[in-house]
């Protein structure tokens, strides 16, 4: 198996791009990364491609906005809890400053009901609640495919320590449980989530992004599939429903 380390896809021609002053790094999952001129911090750039490119670009830009604006206040959230994550400041519309962190070629999946692939894998019915939360962990490959892996391909491809395997799964769990708590008193249901980690001077932090692109959120007062399916980035108002997402939760109750 050939692992990504860097779970990052660069070329000659990236490397010397730029962006004004700053110095491009590379193109991740929809974000490029440039340097800042602090050497412990980069600026991370919200940049759709997985909006309709049909759509005007207008309306792609309006969802990366909405994508920093959710991510910002769901990372300013869960640190409220002492939660580690890789987040320093917004910057702008669409960029925040990050710690330059080395990504550990893992995606963590968090399932808390009947989702997609578990359901098809388990029988689950879709959305029906489970009675306590799955954890999956999937090995990032070169290709940027994903293999579903245990603990003992996680040691012997060296992806992770024992130890830095404990503390992702302590973070995931501590994550999953304060956004469901969040989400439980916004009248909003969180399904489940994908994140991403990185080491930081020998500390795992929560890395990536907290939006609609890995946080799958639903309204459980509809019963009704399309309106479930609003708060996702293939939805054909996915702008309006992103604005009802990001109000809905930073709704002072």
């Amino acid at each position: 198996m050939k692992l990504n380390a860097q779970a990052m896809v660069e070329t000659n021609s990236t490397k010397a791009a730029k962006n004004g002053k700053r110095e491009f790094i590379c193109e991740r999952q929809g974000k490029n990364l440039y340097h800042s001129d602090k050497p412990d911090l980069i600026i991370q750039e919200f940049r759709s491609n997985g909006v309709d490119e049909s759509k005007k670009r207008g309306k792609v830009r309006d969802c990366d906005i909405l994508r920093n604006e959710i991510s910002t206040y769901l990372f300013e959230y869960i640190e409220g809890f002492h939660i580690p994550t890789y987040f320093v400041g917004k910057l702008s519309d669409t960029e925040m400053m990050v710690k330059k962190s080395e990504i550990i070629p893992l995606s963590v999946k968090v399932y808390n009901t009947g989702n997609g692939v578990l359901s098809q894998r388990f029988g689950i019915a879709e959305s029906e609640e489970l009675e306590f939360p799955i954890i999956e962990h999937y090995a990032r490959q070169s290709d940027n495919t994903d293999a579903w892996v245990n603990e003992y391909h996680i040691y012997a491809f060296n992806i992770a320590s024992p130890e830095e395997y404990k503390q992702i799964n302590r973070i995931s769990s501590k994550v999953n449980a304060v956004l469901r708590g969040l989400c439980d008193r916004r009248q909003l249901t969180l399904t489940g989530m994908q994140l991403e980690f990185g080491r930081y001077k020998d500390q795992v932090l929560l890395c990536d992004e907290l939006s609609p692109y890995t946080c799958y959120f639903i309204d459980p007062a509809t019963n009704d599939k399309r309106r479930q399916d609003r708060f996702t980035p293939s939805h054909e108002n996915a702008v309006e429903s992103f604005a009802e997402l990001f109000d809905r939760l930073t709704l002072k109750v």
